[in-house]
């Protein structure tokens, strides 16, 4: 219970590390499911450069259904993979005229069924958009949540989702999701962690713990 604790303690300071670092300008929750999108395989500098040129110009589906592919490819190139992204927005836009009324289902089926919408970019919209406490599984809450021992090793993206949902408080859960994210990009790095200076290094179950800063790429 103590290791747990302390797991919290530190994934909640990482949350307002990340706060601190990332100012989010106010989203309607259409523009939380397109940048939920764009961060597709991409870092997160290169969504906020893609989010920013355009969030200005499109705030609603009809919007984006005016523009040409060339117009969307343009603004969110930043993104990268920008060819078939520009694609997915403009069927989802599509899709969400046709179907929704123009409107971002709050339901997870009706989610998975836009294009381009995976379980992760799903969860984000139902967490960020809609307030309902789900975990999205980015590479970083895998990777954290395996090392420290909270998930099976072998545990796919449904059962880590649901065994973090248990494991932490709901009224939680966004910043744990944050935090998480936060933790694994500055410490807990994917291909080599920094465990010489990590917080839950004694709590931490990883078997190949990076302990030597020398052994670490600047």
């Amino acid at each position: 219970m103590e290791g747990l604790n302390k797991i919290r303690r530190v994934i909640l300071y990482y949350d307002l590390q990340r706060e601190k670092k990332h100012h989010v300008s106010s989203r309607n929750v259409f523009q939380t499911l397109l940048g939920a999108v764009l961060s597709q395989r991409t870092r997160d500098e290169n969504t906020d450069k893609a989010s920013k040129n355009l969030f200005p110009v499109v705030s609603k589906p009809e919007d984006m259904e005016k523009m040409s592919l060339q117009t969307i490819q343009k603004l969110i190139k930043p993104s990268g993979f920008y060819r078939q992204k520009s694609k997915n927005l403009k069927k989802i836009c599509e899709v969400l005229i046709k179907n929704h009324k123009g409107r971002v289902p709050r339901e997870r089926e009706e989610l998975l069924k836009l294009p381009g919408v995976g379980f992760k970019t799903a969860d984000i919209v139902l967490l960020y958009a809609y307030g309902i406490p789900t975990i999205p599984v980015d590479v970083h809450v895998d990777v954290v949540s395996k090392r420290l021992g909270l998930v099976e090793k072998s545990a796919k993206y449904e059962e880590t989702r649901k065994t973090l949902e248990k494991i932490f408080d709901r009224k939680e859960i966004p910043r744990i999701n944050s935090g998480m994210v936060e933790f694994g990009q500055r410490v807990c790095l994917t291909a080599r962690p920094k465990c010489y200076m990590c917080p839950l290094v004694k709590v931490c179950k990883y078997d190949k713990k990076n302990l030597t800063r020398q052994n670490q790429r600047l």
